[in-house]
């Protein structure tokens, strides 16, 4: 089950005994312009290098150039992007026990 507890922030609760053959996720959609651009949880479940839980994002790009995968784990530091839109993933890939709350940001640094 997956909750928010406040807006932006989600609890991930639960359990599974089977194993898991493709990723649950919830997806966001959010427009940006030009800019750099980090992405950042203070809380990141499972460290922010972890493909069992964090957050994969796809652009867009508004000039219908090629789109890419502009972050993931191992890849949430600064990007340049292009005016576009950004659909972000939040997955979660893991069996057994979880409890986890997770606050994913994305900022604009410049």
């Amino acid at each position: 089950m997956v909750t928010e507890p406040s807006p932006g922030t989600y609890r991930f609760k639960g359990s599974t005994t089977t194993e898991t053959g493709s990723w649950n996720d919830l997806t966001n959609v959010v427009h940006v312009d030009a800019g750099t651009y980090t992405m950042d949880a203070t809380d990141w479940p499972l460290g922010n290098n972890s493909w069992l839980m964090g957050i994969q994002a796809h652009i867009s790009h508004d000039d219908g150039s090629e789109g890419a995968t502009v972050f993931g784990p191992r890849n949430y530091g600064q990007k340049t992007l292009k005016d576009g839109t950004l659909q972000c993933n939040i997955f979660i890939n893991t069996t057994g026990e979880v409890d986890k709350t997770f606050t994913p940001r994305l900022y604009k640094i410049d």
